[in-house]
């Protein structure tokens, strides 16, 4: 079931008097007033300024699928923080939504009475949309909401045309929340009356005034006014008093009709509402209400339901017919095409419902555009959409290719002379996500270093690293802590930028050259990894002196500095040199396992061997060479992790190693990205676009720049955790 919204315009509250609303807010203040109802009009059915429709039989359905829904700020479902009370009836008054809406938060409370709140949105699921010009499933057909479209005469434009506006026709409707908004599309809805009690039909006149005192009963139950005495059976339930203020309508409808009404005839209009409030929020595809219906139908063609259970449990049981069948109805694709495949909406022809998000025709667009830049994830576009020029025409407008935005002859409604940069660096950042999930062996360096957090300067980062400190002393009764002696060593990192632009010429789209533009985010995405990679595979290479003791990393001095060409008995003296060096200023060995084993792609299987990774025979040879002996590193134990070979792609010498421990247990390799100040995470490369058409190279050169940055440091805090093995030959 998708979802739509459509905002619906509001009058200004004035149903209250200065002095009435004084009191309430006086009220408010001192936490007397704790929910505030008010009723509204907040959805008129016909032409509104979204040119959405709802079909004229499921009117009476879907006002009432809106009790129990939440009542919000300007549509912000995704926010805890924007909910402001519910809605506790809602009826088809006409061609208009009545509900009742309970506030039950201060501030709302507050913004209400202070006139905050008077116009109104709904937004809804729904199962399909039509075209009105066509009849098609929207999307589908070419015609667009708010355009005309003639017919009859040459081409619909001749003498004695007619000329037809486009709206969306929407089917299935349930209501999803109603809102409190600034700015609705159509007018119309309006505050009507103002309370903390339950309205009633007879009572209301549109505009008045609340009557009574502060802590009067300001509403009558209508139940109680019109069906004289207590409520049956029917309407003692929880699930049809939901749906009673429809079933009052339609009674209080009666009595103006006839003064003979009988009381059978209310129990039969209270009971079919109920029945249909139950319905609309059971969440049943078209077809099951009508399975249900048919299931209550009596000899007259009513609904005879003997009790709320019987109703409950017809819903229950359609409700587990349509989840078997997994809730989706079968969808009819273009021939030869999947799921997956097709870019367009499915058309559906049974009865189950399909529940997915509502794309909008920007929605649309954009994702024909991932998929022309090379988002593989994305699914496949109709073929009108998957050429680049006519996607450019539909965006901008631009018939001539003068290279600026026409809103004449744009057919993407909400597009503007900065949609196309727009769009453009969005499906470029997909495909750049794309290929950075694809470039593991060049993100090698992620596992073996730590990324700092930063305050977003881009100052020079100060890599002071607290090493651990001896063994805590013992502190006597009374006497004073003694402070801790500890060591440190400082280092420094600066920031570098890197970057280019990347032009996407006007001819490559008029041409559509569909395989040199998805060139482009994955040749970006390689450089700047690659980047990246070079600059801390150079650390072992380059072996950099260390400012803490002017000496290089690598050195015998730091007992981290081997000649031993790799195996098994040169690692088990590597990891014993790193388990035995000092931390500064404790005296205590660091008592750490390397983790990560760095080797050039000669040495991988070696290291895939040594380590015993697998299937079958993870021994080794013994010194004779004539049995195996058990490999102890083809295991994890507490403290002692398996090691993980790494490939460098820079290393080109095919004998030298390295290794270095845990960066999340002692880090010694640190990098910091200036657009990721929190740290904790590799960031992606930055994409910024000119949306301005009249400078820049959109102007001079007829060329849509795309810039690319990468702003980050790395530096080493101590030779500490960290050693290699430079081998002869």
């Amino acid at each position: 079931m998708n979802i739509w919204s459509n905002p619906v315009a509001g009058a200004a509250l004035g149903t209250l008097g200065r002095e009435r609303r004084g009191e309430l807010l006086r009220r408010a203040a001192e936490g007397a007033l704790p929910e505030l109802e008010f009723e509204a009009i907040v959805f008129r059915a016909g032409p509104n300024r979204n040119h959405l429709r709802i079909a004229a039989a499921e009117l009476s359905g879907f006002a009432a699928s809106f009790v129990g829904v939440p009542f919000l700020r300007d549509h912000a479902v995704e926010s805890v923080d924007a909910r402001a009370g519910i809605v506790v009836s809602s009826v088809l008054d006409g061609p208009a939504i009545r509900q009742t809406i309970r506030l039950t938060t201060q501030r709302d409370i507050r913004a209400f009475l202070e006139g905050q709140m008077d116009r109104f949105s709904v937004s809804w699921y729904y199962d399909e949309v039509q075209c009105s010009v066509c009849g098609k499933e929207w999307g589908v057909c070419s015609h667009k909401p708010g355009r005309k479209y003639g017919e009859g005469g040459v081409g619909g434009h001749g003498h004695g045309a007619v000329r037809k506006r486009c709206e969306l026709l929407f089917r299935g409707v349930v209501g999803k929340e109603v809102s409190a908004v600034n700015a609705p599309a159509v007018e119309g809805t309006e505050v009507i009356r103002v309370g903390n009690q339950a309205w009633a039909v007879s009572s209301r006149t549109a505009g008045s005034g609340v009557e009574g005192g502060a802590n009067s009963r300001e509403w009558v139950d209508s139940s109680r006014a019109h069906a004289g005495g207590e409520r049956g059976s029917w309407a003692m339930e929880e699930d049809f008093l939901a749906a009673l203020p429809q079933g009052a309508t339609k009674m209080e409808e009666a009595l103006h009709e006839t003064s003979n009404d009988s009381e059978s005839e209310w129990t039969q209009a209270l009971r079919a509402e109920a029945v249909e409030g139950m319905l609309a929020r059971a969440g049943l595809s078209q077809g099951g209400r009508a399975v249900v219906r048919s299931a209550l139908g009596g000899a007259s063609g009513g609904v005879e339901a003997q009790s709320p259970a019987q109703v409950r449990g017809l819903i229950a049981a359609q409700q587990q017919a349509e989840a078997a069948l997994g809730g989706v109805r079968a969808p009819v694709y273009g021939v030869g095409q999947s799921a997956a495949q097709s870019g367009a909406r499915a058309i559906v022809h049974d009865t189950f419902p399909v529940i997915a998000a509502m794309r909008t025709a920007a929605d649309e667009v954009q994702g024909a555009l991932d998929w022309l830049m090379g988002d593989v994830r994305t699914p496949m576009p109709p073929p009108h959409m998957r050429n680049l020029r006519d996607l450019y025409l539909a965006i901008t407008g631009d018939v001539n290719f003068w290279g600026v935005f026409n809103p004449d002859y744009a057919r993407l409604q909400s597009a503007n002379s900065g949609t196309l940069a727009g769009m453009a660096v969005n499906a470029l950042n997909k495909a750049v996500m794309l290929h950075y999930d694809n470039l593991l062996t060049y993100r090698w360096y992620e596992q073996i270093v730590h990324v700092l957090p930063h305050d977003g300067s881009t100052q020079q980062l100060q890599l002071i690293h607290m090493d651990g400190l001896a063994t805590l002393p013992s502190v006597a009764e009374g006497a004073a802590y003694t402070e801790a002696t500890t060591g440190d060593s400082k280092e420094t990192a600066s920031f570098q930028k890197y970057g280019s632009y990347v032009g996407i010429t006007l001819e490559m789209i008029r041409r559509s050259e569909l395989a040199r533009i998805q060139a482009i985010p994955r040749l970006l995405v390689q450089a700047a990894i690659r980047r990246r990679s070079a600059a801390i595979a150079s650390v072992f290479t380059a072996n950099p002196t260390l400012a803490d003791d002017s000496t290089a990393l690598f050195h015998a001095n730091h007992g981290n500095q081997d000649t031993a060409a790799f195996g098994s008995g040169a690692w088990e003296a590597a990891r014993t040199r790193i388990f035995e060096q000092v931390l500064p200023g404790s005296g205590k060995p660091l008592a750490l396992w390397p983790t990560y084993c760095l080797v050039p792609i000669e040495l991988y299987d070696d290291a895939l061997a040594a380590f015993g990774y697998g299937s079958g025979d993870v021994g080794k040879p013994n010194a004779a060479g004539t049995a195996q002996e058990p490999n102890i590193y083809a295991m994890t134990r507490p403290g002692d992790p398996r090691p993980v070979p790494v490939v460098v792609p820079e290393w080109s010498d095919a004998t030298d190693w390295a290794y270095i421990v845990d960066p999340r247990l002692h880090p010694v390799l640190v990098m910091a990205y200036a657009n990721a100040p929190a740290g904790g995470v590799h960031a992606l490369p930055e994409l910024f676009e000119v949306r301005s058409e009249t400078s820049g190279l959109l102007f001079s050169h007829d060329t849509l720049p795309v810039k690319v940055r990468d702003w980050w440091a790395y530096g080493v805090t101590t030779h500490v955790g960290v050693g290699r093995n430079v081998v002869a030959g």
